[in-house]
């Protein structure tokens, strides 16, 4: 099912006087049928009401109120949710519109289905009432009309936000000019400025999407008009810089992360300039859309993740990254199946050889910004985080195993901070494993991708945090028994620290 939430449609035209009533109740039925399809994929519309204007026999010659009226009838059975934006002024309610009328403006924003903004009463223009539509609109239908549609389209062109005309013979109100059909012809010859991103697969479409010789039923028409402007939607925030990339190392990782950020299995993947693989996909946060892109690095090792980062970071052009995938952990320290998030990241290869034979350690270490320092001391000061999870796994079907003949296993979804040490080691000997906590006495986990991530975006002033789901001890009861588990906990926690940890702010 189309999703347009937090996006909301203009229905921008009017009808001439002269025109025969069978087009225009076919306009107001194409109106309400767009209205209900938006309001079903959870969007909203964009009206400008005060007076009426109709013919002589009393048939309303533009849309606003039908849109409001349709509304009202459809919201009642919803949950508030501002899905209309009411643009009037206080002289048009007071003088133009019927008690009726203004009562209608009232219980829907009373009952929170409606905000009102109100234009000052010496600027009512029909340029101005256009500007305000067009700066709460992010698309339009355009029905009829003459020059207000085509301002208002021209408008919508300059902001890059898609305009859909229909090629219902309606003229005007003002009988000023084409209005929607002179951009249903435009579009033809210029797809692309009207549908900046999908503009030729649209053109494949218009023709027989015609209002004046339908194809199709009303409420179909209205479906196909809403899976356009999601398609448009998506192709823009395809295009645009991501505000997240998550970054996996191997297939497992990837495949538990396309699984928790529902990615399905036949969405097919984006290609990088390099040929790099990745997958777009939206996350909805309490503050808006957060646009992400999962990616693989395609093979272990801190050599490839830097080498692989950096050609994301510079073709992709990310605001923060998020590395999430498996590691070993410390025995009595961490639990398989528990998730940790970076505090540090120490590499442990560096090292002097010295006469003797002897090697003289030298390890480099990395920290989050203190941006990222401060958003996860709030993530984890968050008293509701262990149900939050528990409810997302839930929902995931993903639970834990009871027991392990490795060793202790978590008794819940759980995440803390934890010092990572990284190089190039695949751990399977707990003296070595032991041996790093001589390099930094907070290192409990073990893995082969974390520092190179991190130089590659401490280089390019990218913020970013390792999430690691523990999937052995680094010692001979090794394997890849809990991989999956490891995996799918991981990428659940990268969801949730998505959504509720992360700021929106940049690191310094």
């Amino acid at each position: 099912m189309a999703n347009l939430e937090n996006e909301f449609i203009l229905i921008a035209g009017s009808i001439s006087k002269k025109t025969e009533k069978a087009s225009i109740d076919l306009a107001h039925d194409f109106t309400r049928a767009v209205t209900k399809s938006v309001l079903a994929a959870q969007g909203g519309l964009v009206v400008y009401l005060a007076g009426l204007p109709a013919n002589e026999s009393g048939d309303a010659l533009t849309f606003d109120w039908t849109v409001a009226y349709e509304a009202e009838k459809l919201l009642a059975a919803c949950p508030p949710a501002h899905q209309l934006k009411i643009v009037t002024s206080q002289l048009a309610m007071r003088e133009k519109m019927t008690p009726e009328q203004r009562m209608l403006i009232r219980r829907l924003s009373a009952e929170n289905f409606a905000e009102i903004i109100y234009l000052e009463d010496d600027v009512i223009t029909g340029g101005n009432i256009g500007d305000e539509q067009v700066e709460v609109a992010t698309a339009m239908i355009a029905l009829g009309g003459g020059k207000g549609v085509s301002d208002r389209a021209r408008k919508m062109r300059r902001r890059k936000l898609p305009v859909l005309p229909f090629d219902l013979n309606l003229g005007g109100l003002s009988e000023d000019g084409q209005g929607a059909l002179g951009l249903h012809t435009n579009f033809f010859k210029e797809p692309l400025a009207l549908f900046p991103f999908t503009g030729e697969q649209v053109k494949g479409r218009l023709y027989s999407m015609s209002l004046q010789e339908p194809l199709y039923g009303l409420d179909k028409l209205a479906d196909l008009s809403v899976g356009l402007f999601q398609a448009e939607i998506e192709a823009r925030e395809a295009a645009r810089s991501p505000d997240l990339l998550v970054i996996t190392a191997i297939a497992i990782e990837l495949a538990a992360a396309k699984k928790v950020f529902g990615i399905g299995e036949d969405v097919p993947a984006r290609y990088s300039k390099n040929g790099i693989h990745f997958w777009p996909v939206t996350i909805q946060r309490a503050d808006g859309h957060l646009s992400c892109v999962v990616a693989s690095l395609g093979n272990p090792g801190n050599v490839n993740a830097s080498a692989i980062t950096t050609l994301l970071l510079s073709e992709l052009n990310p605001k923060k990254v998020l590395m999430m995938g498996i590691a070993g952990g410390r025995r009595k320290k961490l639990s398989l199946g528990e998730v940790i998030l970076s505090e540090r990241v120490v590499y442990y290869e560096g090292a002097a050889a010295q006469a003797g034979g002897t090697l003289a350690l030298r390890p480099e270490m990395q920290r989050p910004g203190l941006s990222t320092q401060q958003d996860l001391n709030a993530y984890f000061a968050t008293a509701s985080l262990p149900d939050r999870l528990q409810e997302r796994a839930e929902k995931l079907g993903f639970a834990i195993p009871a027991e392990s003949t490795a060793g202790d296993v978590a008794v819940r979804l759980m995440v803390s901070p934890a010092t990572i040490a990284s190089g190039e080691l695949l751990v399977r000997d707990p003296e070595v494993f032991a041996g790093f906590q001589g390099i930094h006495e907070k290192a409990l986990v073990a893995e082969m991708e974390a520092y190179g991530v991190f130089d590659a975006c401490e280089k390019q002033n990218v913020p970013v945090l390792v999430v690691r789901g523990i999937s052995d001890y680094g010692d001979t009861t090794k394997d890849n028994t809990f991989h999956k588990v490891a995996s799918e906990a991981a990428a659940i926690v990268t969801l949730d620290y998505a959504i509720h940890g992360w700021s929106r702010k940049a690191d310094n």
